[in-house]
């Protein structure tokens, strides 16, 4: 995509870390563009192993934490790539097309990946390859720009993880407070569908997208944090990443164990966090005004429009329901609020 949208590119505030597009321009328009206007997102930060052969839903079977056997043309999942002891190594977005099974993770972690997981193939009948070159990824959010993307495509995916092909484009709608969807396809067919947007829509890199899965309450993992949490504390049992019904996977036991015996003593909050100095994935913050008290650990940040960060972050139960009891905890002159996610943690001992 990115050798073609030379207007966008050859902004003066054009911001890379390496291949990845943080920013195209001012942050903070970004930032609102994605939260309550339209936006449209380079995603190629993001990359895809395709997983084929007789036996690659098998093998599947046997690593990720969802069951592969639910998803379909479709529908896509959720879903996580665990270490033996129960940890997420990353999270994965998992869908079919044209008969092969891709999954999608954040692009710092695919080497480790690719070359962990051909390790475990053994004798099945399964490959796995880099296909992020093979395909054009971008974002889109806002009223106009759905508007836009169904005058050229058609109806839009209606339900979250839903997938629909037409022509040469897939497109899956994603988790969010608002309609937001992925679109992947070849060259010609994401360039046009993003010149076709930008008539409507601000483009924003991938740190405005971030801070949207924040917003939806959905955790990348990225090196700072892989092989740290199991599955529960960063609730991708609560957005349908984590069967506990189809058998053995890579980590399985610790999961099971973790979840039928009750003890899942941390969960991912979404906050507010007050501090002027920028924070992390991995990073710690004070849960009070005691340098010694627990903390809470980073997974996502992004800075916010109006001041401050959107964070997601695991922390003990007990001291997040002591949060939401007085509303904020101070530390190092900063303050963490905890904010309401869009889905619900209750049974979250059983």
């Amino acid at each position: 995509m990115t050798d073609t949208r030379t207007t966008d590119l050859a902004a003066a505030e054009l911001v890379r870390d390496g291949s990845r597009i943080v920013r195209f321009g001012e942050a903070c328009a970004e930032a609102r563009a994605a939260l309550a206007g339209d936006a449209v997102f380079d995603l190629q930060h993001l990359a895809l192993i395709t997983v084929d052969g007789d036996e690659a839903e098998e093998f599947l079977q046997g690593q990720l934490t969802s069951d592969v056997r639910e998803i379909t043309e479709q529908r896509a999942q959720q879903s996580a790539w665990c270490s033996p002891k129960g940890r997420v190594l990353t999270d994965l977005l998992v869908f079919r097309h044209d008969g092969h099974l891709l999954l999608q993770l954040p692009g710092s972690l695919l080497e480790q990946t690719l070359k962990r997981m051909r390790m475990f193939v053994l004798r099945a009948h399964a490959t796995l390859e880099d296909a992020s070159a093979s395909w054009m990824r971008m974002g889109a959010i806002g009223d106009n720009t759905a508007a836009r993307l169904r005058d050229l495509l058609g109806p839009l995916p209606e339900n979250t993880e839903e997938r629909r092909a037409t022509g040469d484009v897939t497109i899956i709608r994603l988790r969010g407070q608002r309609p937001r969807y992925e679109l992947l396809g070849n060259h010609d067919a994401i360039v046009k569908l993003w010149n076709a947007c930008r008539e409507v829509a601000v483009a924003a890199g991938a740190g405005t997208w971030e801070l949207l899965d924040i917003e939806a309450g959905v955790a990348s993992i990225g090196p700072a944090t892989s092989d740290t949490f199991v599955p529960q504390m960063i609730n991708l049992d609560r957005i349908g990443g984590v069967s506990f019904t189809k058998g053995c996977y890579v980590g399985q036991e610790i999961v099971a164990r973790t979840q039928h015996l009750g003890s899942i003593k941390r969960r991912m909050y979404r906050a507010h966090w007050s501090g002027g100095s920028p924070v992390g994935p991995g990073d710690r913050l004070n849960t009070s005004a005691d340098p010694a008290s627990a903390k809470a650990q980073v997974v996502n940040a992004q800075a916010l429009p109006d001041g401050g960060f959107a964070v997601l972050a695991v922390m003990p139960i007990e001291i997040a329901g002591d949060l939401s009891g007085r509303g904020a905890a101070s530390g190092g002159g900063s303050q963490l609020t905890l904010g309401t996610l869009p889905y619900t943690l209750e049974d979250q001992n059983g």
